[in-house]
């Protein structure tokens, strides 16, 4: 079978702590290791030392301790502006590869080079993890119109949740195809039991809960510390980038409370060894990042938390609900509710076996959720969608 050649193009510098940024990079190594031909247009930062694509792979190898196998191509190089407007540049310049003719199909997450791509009747597959026409009612008629042209092979969503949403507002259900999200099976290849894992991190040997991820007020941080308050005996890890103004009120907190650590930001195996540290994984349980502020849909550490094999904590939310089941791997609680969090640590805590079954599972539902099998299935389907063109 002749391998897919594929563009994707993004519109900002990598590598970054995004997490977006992370799903790109894991999907496009994925997609060369299933076979898969993957250029990655990059536009490079306005300001500061210019590298190499070599250079920049290397890079980008480091933080996100994946193969990249796929080619680093790099735009030109824009003018010092607003976020904003770099923005919109950088996409405007990451069109330009879609009009080529050498690619089986252009594959990205940003709107302006699909739709120069269309424009040439270029083969495009989109992909978001927002139900974007809820989220904004005036793209709806956009997005059906979209949806007509015969070169638009199809919609890539990350849960079940965002495709009703985009089915439900026009588009036809054989060209929206939900592909869950994964984890990197090598970094889990490890086992450590939850004493071994806080040896080796220097931690404390005393039940714990572990958030990882994002510290900002989106989030809802401040649920976690408040349970950790609650809750003397036991401790509460952070992980995540400490180091950012949005983290800063968080992490003075979370300094001045004597059973809460902080290990900053990690990728890869350090990761993995980190979340097995736990007892208990922790999404804090609120309705806000998904009902609210709308940017975490079915977020990638849920694939991160099933593959470490530990009870899991989450709000009774819409997106969760797909894969974190109520007494099968995780506890469900009703959100923005400290007392509810504190009562189902109680709860775990106070129950070995209960706790650890969630745990095992948890990685037995992981088993299909990897980067390499979610490559599989988006090659795929994306044959399927050019063939039906």
């Amino acid at each position: 079978m002749t391998p897919l050649s594929i563009a994707c193009v993004v519109d900002e510098p990598m590598p970054t702590r995004d997490t977006l940024t992370v799903q790109v990079v894991q999907t496009l190594s994925a997609l060369v290791r299933a076979g898969a031909a993957v250029d990655l247009y990059l536009p490079v930062p306005p300001t500061g030392p210019r590298k190499t694509p070599d250079a920049l792979r290397e890079a980008m190898r480091a933080h996100y301790q994946a193969d990249c196998g796929f080619e680093v191509r790099l735009l030109p190089g824009l003018v010092p502006g607003g976020r904003g407007a770099q923005k919109f540049a950088q996409a405007a310049l990451a069109a330009r590869p879609s009009l080529g003719g050498h690619y089986d199909l252009l594959y990205s997450r940003i709107v302006l080079p699909m739709l120069a791509a269309l424009t040439v009747n270029r083969p495009v597959l989109f992909e978001t993890y927002r139900p974007l026409t809820r989220q904004y009612p005036l793209t709806r008629l956009p997005f059906r119109a979209v949806a007509r042209h015969p070169a638009f092979l199809g919609l890539v969503t990350h849960s079940e949740y965002t495709r009703t949403a985009f089915v439900e507002d026009g588009l036809p259900p054989e060209k929206v195809r939900t592909l869950y999200n994964g984890y990197d099976a090598g970094a889990f290849q490890t086992r450590f039991t939850p004493a071994e894992a806080r040896a080796a991190l220097g931690l404390p040997e005393r039940p714990t809960f572990m958030y990882a991820g994002r510290i900002a007020p989106l989030k809802r941080i401040e649920l976690l510390l408040d349970a950790a308050e609650a809750l003397p005996e036991v401790q509460l890890v952070l992980v995540g980038g400490n180091d950012t103004a949005e983290a800063a009120p968080y992490v003075a907190r979370a300094r001045a409370l004597p059973n809460v650590s902080l290990i900053g930001y990690v990728t890869g195996g350090k990761l993995a060894q980190a979340l097995q540290a736990a007892d208990v994984l922790v999404i804090p349980p609120s309705a806000a990042p998904l009902e609210q502020f709308g940017n975490t849909v079915l977020p990638i550490k849920v694939f991160e938390y099933l593959a470490a094999g530990r009870a899991i904590i989450t709000g009774e939310v819409a997106d969760t609900a797909e894969l974190l089941l109520q007494g099968e791997n995780a506890e469900r609680i009703k959100p923005d509710d400290v007392g509810a969090l504190v009562d189902a640590l109680r709860r775990l805590f106070a129950d070995d076996a209960y706790r650890e079954g969630l745990g095992t599972r948890a990685r037995a539902r992981a088993a299909e959720l990897t980067w390499d099998a979610r490559a599989g299935r988006l090659l795929d389907w994306m044959r399927t969608r050019l063939a039906a063109r």
